[in-house]
């Protein structure tokens, strides 16, 4: 099978593919694909706000992004190996919906972007990524911060593209030297806490560790909905995330 190379920032974790269009009129393929385009973006608007509201631990705020995924109506004409996949991220939307807490939204995010990436390679859709560059080593609370974002990114990528490479960046990335409660002085208000965060930030390089050696969506999947919720408790308990 031929191997269909799309950008990242036109693909839709759905939809998911580049159809092989047939009409003879050139116009008609420029609509149709723009068509299909714009719908993609549409859906990877919606999931990225989802992990988005999760990492700032805002709960409420992921149910408008589910309920269209979940009740829109697909572009006509899918081929038919892609509506198991539709229904699929519909389900997984629906669980963020009915998600009780952030563990459990972070969980079914994380099916999503596999769904995504096992959609492309059954498919055989080829994502190429244009990575940020990376952040320096800095030894300052925003850098380190800064980096495990970056990280994040990357592992999100590895799963929706689904791209090895992107995946081993961001492992890689997490193994560098955690973070401390001493490093958020300001925001640690308690010994609970800082504990906690010592914990969390401890567990997350532990998971970076492991994301090296996993070489599997469902294993990928399971680790990033882990890092995901650990992202989200802690800025819950700092009361900000990376964007305040």
């Amino acid at each position: 099978m031929k191997r269909v190379t799309w950008s990242a920032s036109i693909i839709c974790c759905v939809l998911c593919a580049a159809m092989p269009w047939s009409s003879p009129a050139e116009e008609t393929i420029a609509e149709d694909e723009s068509e299909v385009a714009t719908h993609m973006h549409e859906h990877l608007d919606r999931i990225t706000a989802i992990k988005a509201h999760i990492i700032m631990g805002q709960l409420d705020a992921v149910r408008a992004p589910a309920t269209w995924l979940a009740e829109h109506k697909s572009v006509a004409g899918l081929p038919a190996n892609f509506l198991h996949y539709v229904e699929m991220m519909r389900e997984y939307a629906r669980q963020v919906i009915a998600a009780p807490d952030l563990d459990a939204a972070a969980t079914a995010v994380s099916s999503m972007a596999r769904t995504c990436g096992n959609c492309h390679l059954s498919n055989d859709i080829e994502l190429k990524f244009g990575y940020d560059q990376m952040p320096e080593g800095l030894t300052d609370t925003v850098s380190h911060m800064q980096r495990h974002q970056w990280a994040a990114d990357r592992l999100w990528e590895g799963l929706i593209g689904p791209s090895d490479f992107a995946w081993d960046l961001g492992s890689d990335m997490l193994v560098d030297v955690p973070l401390h409660a001493a490093d958020v002085t300001d925001e640690v208000t308690s010994d609970a806490d800082a504990t906690a965060i010592d914990q969390m930030a401890h567990r997350i390089h532990v998971l970076g560790g492991r994301g090296t050696d996993a070489r599997t969506p469902d294993s990928r999947s399971g680790l990033y909905a882990e890092i995901l919720g650990l992202c989200a408790d802690c800025h819950t308990r700092l009361g900000k995330g990376p964007a305040q």
